[in-house]
Parts: C-alpha cells; sequence; structure tokens
C-alpha cells in the first residue's frame, strides 16, 4: 500500500476536475486528481454526441492565463452575438413576434467561444497526462476520507493513500465528496428534460447564437465551426418531460420534422446529424460550499438548467477564485480563514445567477397568453433602454 502526499486532491476529472487540476498545478501546487471513468470510453461516448460548452469572454480569458485556450482555439467557433426569438402559434407553425440581437458594446469582441465536448477532454487529457505537478487516476474513486487537523487522509479504491492539505469536491451532481461532509443541498426538479443533438442547416449561423422562446423552454442553437462550414450548429431544446420522452422515441424523419418546426425558421431548412440525447433538468444548490480542509465546486455544489450559458460558467469562476485565493496565501493551504473567504465570494454570486436562470427558464417555458406577451414586450424594452441592456449583458458575461 502506497502512501503519497500533495497539496490539492481533486475528486472527479471531468471538464470542470481537469481545468481546476491543470490551473493550480500551473502554478506550482501538487495535485492529484481522480475520477471514476475509464477515460478511453468516457471520450467515445463524448464523441458520439453534440454536447458542446459555450465559454463567455471572461472564462476565455482565464484560460488564456492558464495556458489552456491556445490548444482549444482551433476547436472553437466564436459566438458574436446572442439573438432572442420569440414566438406564437399560428396556423400549427411557429411565427415570429419579436426577434432582437445581443452583442458585446463593441461589437468587436465575441460574446463566448462554442466547443464540443469531446475535442475539450482530448486537449485537457493531453496537458493533464504532461503535466509534471498533476498525478491523474481514471477508473480511480475515493474509498474513504478522514479530515485531520493538518490534512486530510484519503484511501482510494486502486490501493494508494494520500495525505492532501486541501480535499475539493468535483464529482457532480451526486457528489460522494459533498454527501461524506453531510452538506445539504436543495433540489427542485423541473419536470423539463433537455435534448442535445447536432443540425445542418440551409442558411449561415453568421457566429450567432439563437434561443427561441414559445413554451416548455427554451431552444438554442449554438453555433459550430466544422471544416470552415457555417452551416453546422449543436442544439439544446428544453421542454417538459412527457413532450421530451415522446420526441426522443420518434423515428428520425419525424424527430426532424418536429426540430423543424420548432426552430421557427431561424435557420433554414435542416437536417439532423446525431441521435438525440435526454437529459433530466433540475436545479440543485448546497447549504454550504466548505468544511474543514474540504469545499465543493462546479456541480458538486450547483446545478441549474442550459440557458445563457451560465452553468459551465459558474464552475470556471469556482476554480478562478480558489486559485487567487491559493496563490495569495500558498502556505495557508486548506485553512479556514481562506476557505471562509472563497465561500463568502462564491455564495453570493452563485446564488444570484441561479436565481436568474430559475426566472429566465420559468418565463420561457410558460403557457400563459398573458406572460407571453409581457416576454415579448419585454425583449423589446430590454433591447432599446441601453443602460439596462448594458447593465445585463455585463452580469451575464460574469464581467466585474
Amino acid at each position: 500500500m502506497d502512501k503519497h502526499n500533495t497539496d490539492i486532491f481533486i475528486s472527479g476529472g471531468g471538464l470542470a476536475g481537469m481545468i481546476a487540476s491543470i490551473a493550480y498545478a500551473k502554478k506550482g501546487f501538487s495535485v492529484v486528481c481522480v475520477d471514476k471513468n475509464n477515460f478511453n470510453f468516457y471520450t467515445k461516448v463524448q464523441s458520439e454526441s453534440f454536447r458542446t460548452t459555450a465559454f463567455l469572454e471572461p472564462s476565455k480569458i482565464f484560460l488564456d492565463e492558464i495556458g489552456i485556450w491556445e490548444l482549444l482555439k482551433k476547436y472553437s467557433c466564436p459566438m458574436h452575438s446572442l439573438k432572442i426569438v420569440d414566438t406564437k402559434r399560428s396556423n400549427d407553425k411557429l411565427k415570429i413576434r419579436t426577434n432582437k440581437i445581443f452583442s458585446n458594446d463593441d461589437y468587436a469582441t465575441p460574446l463566448g467561444w462554442n466547443i464540443k465536448n469531446s475535442d475539450m477532454l482530448d486537449v485537457l487529457y493531453k496537458i493533464i497526462t504532461r503535466e509534471k505537478n498533476i498525478q491523474f487516476y481514471p477508473n480511480t474513486t475515493i474509498d474513504d476520507f478522514k479530515i485531520l487537523s493538518d490534512f486530510v487522509q484519503l484511501q482510494l479504491s486502486n490501493g494508494d493513500q494520500y495525505k492532501s492539505k486541501l480535499l475539493i469536491g468535483c464529482d457532480g451532481r451526486n457528489s460522494f465528496v459533498r454527501n461524506k461532509l453531510n452538506i445539504k443541498t436543495i433540489t427542485k426538479k423541473l419536470n423539463q428534460n433537455a435534448l442535445t443533438f447536432g443540425i445542418k442547416h440551409e442558411y449561415n449561423h453568421n457566429k450567432i447564437s439563437n434561443e427561441i422562446y414559445n413554451s416548455g423552454g427554451p431552444f438554442t442553437t449554438v453555433p459550430l465551426q466544422i471544416e470552415n462550414d457555417e452551416n453546422f450548429s449543436s442544439v439544446v431544446w428544453m421542454d417538459n418531460e412527457d413532450k421530451t420522452e415522446k420526441l426522443i422515441n420518434l423515428s428520425r424523419s419525424k424527430f426532424e420534422k418536429e426540430v423543424k418546426h420548432r426552430s421557427a425558421n431561424v435557420l433554414g431548412n435542416l437536417n439532423i446529424i446525431s441521435d438525440p440525447q435526454l437529459w433530466n433538468m433540475q436545479t440543485q444548490v448546497a447549504s454550504r460550499l466548505i468544511s474543514f480542509r474540504a469545499l465543493i465546486i462546479a456541480e458538486a455544489a450547483h446545478v441549474i438548467p442550459p440557458i445563457g450559458a451560465q452553468g459551465f460558467n459558474m464552475s470556471i469562476n469556482d476554480i478562478k477564485c480558489l486559485l487567487k485565493k491559493l496563490v495569495s496565501s500558498p502556505d495557508n493551504i486548506g485553512e479556514a480563514r481562506m476557505l471562509l473567504s472563497y465561500e463568502r465570494q462564491r455564495y453570493i454570486d452563485m446564488n444570484l445567477r441561479v436565481a436568474g436562470v430559475n426566472f429566465l427558464n420559468t418565463i420561457s417555458r410558460t403557457e400563459n397568453s398573458l406572460i407571453k406577451n409581457i416576454r415579448s414586450k419585454s425583449i423589446d424594452f430590454l433591447y432599446n433602454f441601453k443602460p439596462l441592456k448594458s447593465s445585463i449583458m455585463n452580469f451575464g458575461l460574469g464581467s466585474k
């Protein structure tokens, strides 16, 4: 049985866990990261889907600062604008009531960049396996851990033992670390699912993401750049559980017909290029983010619907906030003052963004015609009232 020491131990080696590992290792901290998945199987599953992640501008800047972005850039498609489209039903078709395009004030800087998850996993895995300050163990879990005054003692499924100054739970919505720390969550079932898939479409996306409202939840197209072709997008279609469960069981041709209808012809004629995948939606917020010599980040701390690209960018904010604490006080890794400062800073921002996404989801899924009318007029008002528009854009981007 081998015994080792490390500065930081991260449970969970998905996208957030790997980015966190790289960020902390680049600053000279020793990091051990474990993940329950067999990495080759995991990347194969991801490569067959069109799940993507949109990095907003502040997240892209952070990835650049830690030396990741240069390797990801060639896989990314910039999103210069977000088009909000509100629709109503007319003769079994969706008719556009209003559509407004939101961009950065200078129109020169993209709002974000969209990357396929499979491409990101490949790049991050190559970095993490070459980084001298990281030990990465796929197909490995924590069997048990015990928190002592100066370190956390961990027993791994591969038989190894570690002593770490700080334990980070980045192991998803059913986090073993969070549950072991007895951190409670406030969970709200939304009775919604999200369907994710890829499309090839008639009109160029022009690097614009479309968020199309009707009822049940938003239908969002996010631009992809495949071999310099601007006629590919990934789609996240949120709707009520009963409807999505019927949709995913349709034949390819019937499902494609439903997608064409729900897209309101924003991108013209389209074809499905991947099998749809179904994901259950909920909001889940941890009551605490820290314990003694331990904390939770990413989906272990917060789970929200995929609206406004907030979810993973919140995870980046977690990683970035902790990095600042570690760099400013490297001799106090995992001590109470550092962790309390981290929790105070992240908890407020986290809850504001969760509330904002919940509000947007509520108005996007409504069946009430009065609320739909208010929604449409509110989009116009927001677009035309520039001070409010600018403030909301800055908050959505995570800008300070």
